[in-house]
C-alpha cells in the first residue's frame, strides 16, 4: 500500500507556502531498512522528501514515507514536518532536527478475509545528516521514529541521494536558493489527457488501467487550480470513476522549464462496484483527492506531466492512481 482526510486540516500552510518568497529547495530520494523492533521480521522502508528553506537555517518539509512489509501491516503516509539546521565544515555538512505530523495509511487484514484502511495522524521526530558532493547533489542519511497513539511504532532508517534545484552554485550559508525576482511565474492554462494504473490498497492489491483529464490554471505565482475527470478502472473490488478540483501548490525551475507540486481537493464518485450490503446501488460520495506531480516542457505550448493520485475512502477502499499525460499550454486570457 502505498497518500491523504486529515489532511485538510494542514492545506493553511500549503497556501501560507504560495505566498512566501520561496528560495533553497531539495529533492531527496532514500531507501534503507525497518528494524525488527517489536516485530517478527525487519522490512525495507523508502522515502521521497521535498524541502524548503523558508529563513536561514529553518525549513519545512514534505515527504511520502513507505514503511514497507510487516506481518499484518502494509503502513505508509505523508510527513509534514519544520527543521532547525546547523550547518558545519563551511557548509559542507550539516545536521537538522524536524518534528511534525504523519498522515499515515494502514492496509489490515480483517478475520473474514476482507481489508480494512486504518487512517490516522501520528508525532513524527527526524534526524538527519547532509552532505554536499557538488554544486547540485548531496548524500543524506535520516532517520525517522513514528509514534501513533493507537497502532505501531516505528523507526526508519534511510540514505539516499538528492538534488539542490535553487539557481546558481552549491547552497552557501546566508545565500541559499533563488534569488529573488521581479517575474513570478504563474501556470498558464493547459489542457492534460492521462493514462496509467490504479492500484486498490489491499493486501492483494488488485490493479486496472485508468485514465483521466484535466484543466488546469495558475491562479498566483505557486498555486494553480485544476478540474478533472477520473476513471479508475475495473480492478473487480471498485469501478469508480467521478471529477475532481484541486488547489495545488507548485513550484518552477530551471526557468520555467520544470514544475513540482502537491494538490488536495474534493473528488466526487460513483463506486458501480459497491461492497455488497450497501443501502444504495452506485451511490454518489465524496473523498479527499491528495496529488503530487511532476511536469516538464517539450516547446513553448507541450508538455509531459506525472501525477500520483490518493483516493481516501471511507469504506476500505482506498487506491492510488498512477497517471502519465501530455498536455497542451496556452497564455492566460
Amino acid at each position: 500500500m502505498n497518500f491523504p482526510r486529515n489532511l485538510w486540516k494542514l492545506f493553511p500552510f500549503v497556501l501560507l507556502c504560495a505566498g512566501l518568497n520561496l528560495r533553497a529547495q531539495e529533492v531527496t530520494f532514500l531507501g534503507g531498512l525497518l528494524p525488527k523492533s517489536n516485530f517478527d521480521r525487519s522490512s525495507y522502508t523508502w522515502q521521497v522528501d521535498y524541502r524548503q528553506d523558508l529563513y536561514r537555517d529553518f525549513a519545512g518539509s514534505i515527504a511520502y514515507i513507505n514503511e514497507g512489509h510487516v506481518p499484518g501491516h502494509h503502513r505508509d503516509g505523508t510527513a509534514w514536518e519544520a527543521w532547525a539546521r546547523l550547518p558545519m565544515f563551511q557548509d559542507r555538512i550539516s545536521i537538522s532536527l524536524g518534528l511534525g505530523a504523519y498522515y499515515f495509511f494502514d492496509t489490515q487484514p480483517l478475520p473474514d478475509g476482507d481489508t480494512a484502511d486504518v487512517h490516522g495522524t501520528a508525532p513524527i521526530y527526524s534526524l538527519s545528516a547532509t552532505g554536499y558532493l557538488s554544486n547540485r547533489m548531496f548524500y543524506r542519511l535520516n532517520f525517522n521514529h513514528i509514534t501513533p497513539d493507537h497502532e505501531i511504532n516505528v523507526n526508519t532508517m534511510t540514505v539516499g541521494v538528492g538534488v539542490w534545484l535553487g539557481q546558481g552554485e552549491k547552497p552557501t550559508r546566508g545565500e541559499l536558493g533563488d534569488a529573488p525576482d521581479e517575474y513570478a511565474y504563474v501556470t498558464e492554462n493547459e489542457l492534460t489527457l492521462f493514462g496509467g494504473q490504479s492500484i486498490v490498497n489491499t493486501f492483494l492489491s488488485p490493479k486496472a488501467r485508468a485514465y483521466a483529464g484535466e484543466y488546469r490554471r495558475g491562479l498566483i505565482p505557486h498555486l494553480d487550480w485544476t478540474a478533472s475527470a477520473i476513471y479508475e478502472g475495473d480492478p473487480e473490488i471498485i469501478r469508480r470513476s467521478g471529477l475532481a478540483t484541486q488547489l495545488w501548490f507548485v513550484n518552477t525551475f530551471f526557468n520555467d522549464r520544470i514544475a513540482l507540486g502537491g494538490g488536495l481537493g474534493p473528488y466526487v464518485y460513483i463506486d458501480h462496484h459497491h461492497p455488497t450490503g450497501a443501502a444504495v446501488k452506485n451511490p454518489a460520495a465524496v473523498a479527499p483527492l491528495a496529488s503530487l506531480t511532476f511536469s516538464t516542457r517539450l516547446s513553448a505550448h507541450w508538455i509531459v506531466r506525472m501525477v500520483f493520485d490518493r483516493v481516501t475512502s471511507s469504506y476500505n477502499r482506498d487506491a492510488d492512481i498512477f497517471l502519465l499525460g501530455l498536455g497542451y499550454r496556452w497564455g492566460q486570457m
